[in-house]
């Protein structure tokens, strides 16, 4: 009888936990009981917004998203609310420009959440941007004006042999601008979702503390311009894994903005942006697969990077310093990187790792200390570059276990040699011609190459592919255990060209 009253009981206990509420279950709240209809043409804004609101309201809880074609304008999630997809579900971001919440000077996108904790997006949904529907299709953007003064090509920089976009990028239209941003939260949690052709960045977090970003595919169109994949700006505490990001523009950003040309989200605070690990990623970008600063004001300290492939991005690993707050403390671990020259006005030129600290504004860049790569294979057609200005700080750079490989591009005769540090006020130097060696260092102190091999790949046939290493005005240089072959289109040359260095332990031996 006792055995029987203990059952009875659990199945009431059982019974109230499932009743009530929304959705017949205590703490989630389906959709489609607050009218949203997933048939992909009725606006579902309210109704969604609606559900999110009860579930904040009642203490948090689950918003659940059944199968279905959702279309909806920007929404605006709150403290303690999972926001969950079930198999099948997709949020469609209107085409309608007046169903997008204006935050700043610029329209936020389909999610804009502000000063949440404990808040999250999860599930195997999909968020569709829409991203061609605000492009011209049939028009490329490319490189105008003063850039092309001192490039090799000339006007024939980039360009595309049968007139057509090439690799883009294409004009925009009016457009919303960050498709998911959280601004000033905390806790908050990414999760196993999809996010497809974003018209401008598709993921913000900024002067964010703690989050979880895992298993998200992002899968942009690669001719949409500012498509950019993960911006993690001027927060800390952040460990990104296990995801998918393939964009046309840069897939992971890192750096220390606190504002950023009237976008969503920015609100000025000065805060440091630390402790960030990115782990288990393929990247593909037509700018930069990783980027680290920009115009910072916020410093960025203590970030690790580790089993990371890239493929078919214009620039692998691009750290730039253009404002007054620096970077410090990188540590990037067992990465694969492969690049190649694009057509387009794309920021990079198929450097696979990119250094540099020049004017981006009148305040002198911050510094550039303690970057260390290990196991590091890089396969691209430009060099691995590590460049100060005369007036900037780059120091402390470790190279070890690597292998550098250079080959010359299919788009060699309208884009080879030259190299591209866009963006900066210094005009000679936004884009220019160049010898191109693997390695190419210039006014930086104290870099260090242990246990590594520099090569070629291919047939190379231009002059200005001149040597395993070119170094201008470093302080301090090591190339310890290193093997190195000429440039095939110069074998009786040197394995390091160096001009004005001191300091110089050259071990470096022919292969």
């Amino acid at each position: 009888m006792r055995t029987r009253k203990i059952r009875l009981l659990a199945g009431l206990l059982a019974a109230v936990l499932l009743c009530g509420g929304c959705g017949g279950r205590t703490g989630i709240y389906d959709v489609r009981d607050f009218g949203a209809v997933g048939d992909g043409r009725s606006l579902t804004t309210k109704h969604l917004q609606a559900a999110i609101d009860r579930c904040a309201g009642e203490g948090g809880g689950v918003v659940l998203v059944p199968k279905g074609d959702y279309l909806t304008g920007t929404l605006n999630l709150r403290s303690r609310v999972e926001f969950r997809f079930e198999q099948g579900a997709r949020l469609v971001a209107t085409t309608d420009l007046t169903q997008y919440q204006k935050h700043n000077d610029e329209l936020a996108g389909v999610f804009y959440t502000e000063d949440a904790d404990r808040v999250s997006i999860t599930g195997p949904g999909v968020v569709f941007g829409q991203g061609m529907e605000f492009m011209h299709a049939d028009s490329a953007k490319v490189i105008a004006g003063p850039a092309l003064d001192h490039v090799r090509q000339g006007a024939g920089l980039r360009a595309v042999a049968d007139g057509g976009v090439g690799d883009g990028p294409l004009h925009p239209k009016e457009r919303f601008h960050q498709m998911i941003v959280f601004s000033n939260c905390t806790n908050v949690e990414l999760r196993d979702f999809t996010c497809i052709d974003s018209p401008y960045w598709c993921f913000l977090l900024v002067h964010c503390d703690r989050a979880e970003v895992h298993n998200l595919k992002i899968d942009n169109n690669l001719l949409i311009p500012n498509s950019d994949g993960l911006d993690i700006i001027s927060s800390s505490n952040v460990n990104v894994s296990d995801c998918y990001i393939s964009c046309g523009d840069d897939a992971v950003v890192l750096a220390g903005y606190d504002w950023h040309f009237g976008d969503p989200g920015f609100k000025r605070i000065a805060r440091p942006s630390r402790n960030i690990n990115l782990s288990n990623c393929i990247l593909r970008s037509r700018s930069s697969a990783i980027r680290i600063g920009g115009w910072d004001q916020n410093p960025m300290s203590d970030y690790n990077f580790s089993n990371i492939t890239i493929f078919d991005s214009n620039c692998g690993i691009g750290i730039c310093i253009r404002d007054y707050a620096g970077v410090e403390n990188l540590n990037f671990t067992n990465v694969n990187i492969r690049t190649r020259l694009h057509t387009g006005d794309w920021w990079g030129h198929g450097e696979p790792i990119k250094i540099t600290a020049i004017r981006g504004r009148e305040s002198v860049p911050g510094a550039i200390r303690n970057v260390r790569f290990t196991n590091v294979a890089c396969d691209g057609e430009n060099s691995v570059t590590v460049y100060a200005a005369p007036e900037c700080t780059v120091e402390n750079i470790v190279f070890s276990n690597f292998d550098f490989r250079m080959r010359q591009s299919a788009l060699d005769a309208v884009a080879g040699g030259n190299f591209d540090f866009r963006p900066t006020v210094v005009g000679e130097k936004e884009f220019f011609a160049s010898d191109t060696p693997v390695v190419y260092l210039e006014n930086v102190r104290n870099v260090r190459f242990a246990g590594g091999t520099i090569g070629w790949e291919g047939p190379i046939g231009r002059s200005y592919f001149t040597a395993p290493v070119e170094a201008a005005g470093v302080h301090g240089l090591t190339l310890a255990e290193v093997l190195a072959e000429p440039s095939p289109a110069d074998p009786a040359g040197r394995l390091l060209v160096a001009d004005g260095c001191t300091k110089v332990r050259n071990d470096m031996k022919r292969r």
